[in-house]
């Protein structure tokens, strides 16, 4: 029927925004007067077919005098929506601004209660409208952008973070460096060292580059051991692409922070087992690598362990490498002109770093090495310190 139809396209329907207080009533009572107007246009065709008005209530299980009433106030004009019960009490624009006044100062933490201490004289139901409209403008306003990155070639990506020892390991080793390839999982590194500087890392490097070949990018931290000028050179020499992470933002780096707790505690079974729980010793290092990389399995329950996908990995050619460094330096060129930096001349380190994460990222997603997925998430509620509010 044409009433039902527009019902159906009625905004009432329409998954939008809660409606403000005081309509909230509204689209039920227009979806009862266009239901009722809708079973008046049914008796009008049952009459047709020979039903009586009393044969038709009979059916809709409707008293016939309610139908009877239905159809003169149609007739009428009178089967319009009215809200029901007494009339919203609603305060003044100056009270509720001063309500959003104060959320804005205290936070969308702010209980109901801290609220309705603070303005006795306005309705319950009217601020707890206003804190949740508050609350819902917030959630839209402060989101945080989440990307979930999938790295695709294994060998590729590597990543590199020091951490440090409960107790020296072996009564010597107070730091362990941990490298991971990022595509495959595997623990290439989880290696105690005396001291975490350059002078020590680059030494433990050299042999994984001898052995499986450097990477393209190396995702490292601001620390002095990665931005050293003797450690740049290094992996310079080896054609391999340094990837620092913006300054106290260590989720950037996250999947080597996810692979250190992981090595720790396994770390600390096997020294638990030997009877040492706190003190670890390099052999209790050397079996938490072997049994992350022989029982993890980074594609799911099903899928290969980590093992099974680094022996997989294809080489990395000359061609590819080369081809990657002329793809990073043309996007370079293109952030450096997009983002106002002048276009010649050395900038400062924090800036270049900044460019470089952009340059890097575009090549990776352009030689199919990154895919990445972005999603946006509401940042949490927070609350704020504040005075006994009385």
């Amino acid at each position: 029927m044409k009433r039902l139809a527009e019902l159906r396209a009625s905004p009432v329907s329409a998954a939008s925004a809660p409606p403000r207080r005081g309509l909230l009533q509204k689209p039920q009572r227009q979806r009862e007067q266009i239901l009722r107007a809708n079973v008046v246009d049914l008796r009008r065709w049952g009459t047709q077919q020979g039903l009586s008005a009393t044969a038709t209530a009979v059916c809709l299980r409707l008293a016939p005098r309610t139908l009877r009433q239905w159809r003169h106030d149609l007739q009428a004009d009178r089967l319009r929506a009215q809200p029901l019960g007494r009339r919203l009490a609603r305060s003044s624009r100056h009270d509720r601004n001063r309500v959003i006044e104060l959320l804005a100062e205290l936070g969308p933490a702010t209980g109901l209660p801290t609220l309705q201490a603070c303005f006795q004289g306005m309705p319950r139901a009217e601020l707890e409208d206003l804190l949740k409209r508050y609350r819902r403008v917030w959630r839209k306003r402060h989101q945080q952008a989440s990307h979930v990155l999938r790295w695709q070639t294994p060998g590729t990506v590597w990543a590199m973070d020091f951490t440090e020892a409960p107790q020296p390991i072996d009564g010597l080793y107070s730091y362990l460096l941990a490298v991971r390839d990022l595509a495959s999982g595997q623990q290439l590194l989880w290696l105690p060292l005396t001291h975490a500087g350059a002078a020590h890392t680059l030494p433990a490097l050299q042999p994984l580059f001898l052995v499986h070949g450097a990477p393209l990018v190396l995702k490292t931290d601001n620390g002095s051991p990665f931005c050293a000028g003797a450690a740049l050179d290094f992996l310079r020499s080896w054609g391999a692409i340094p990837l620092f992470s913006p300054p106290y933002w260590p989720r950037y780096n996250g999947a080597i922070e996810a692979g250190i707790g992981s090595l720790k505690t396994r770390t600390e079974q096997h020294a638990t087992r030997n009877g040492r729980s706190t003190c670890w010793s390099w052999s209790d290092a050397h079996a938490a690598q072997a049994e992350a990389n022989a029982t993890a399995r980074p594609k799911g329950p099903t899928g290969p362990t980590a093992d099974e996908l680094w022996r997989q990995r294809p080489p990395i050619t000359r061609g590819q490498r080369g081809a990657f460094q002329a793809s990073v330096d043309r996007h370079r060129e293109l952030a450096r002109v997009n983002g106002g930096w002048t276009e010649i001349g050395p900038l400062p380190a924090k800036e270049e770093r900044a460019m470089d994460r952009h340059a890097i990222r575009r090549a990776l997603v352009e030689h199919d090495l990154l895919l990445f997925r972005r999603r946006r998430i509401p940042l949490p509620f927070t609350k704020q310190k504040t005075a006994e509010i009385r």
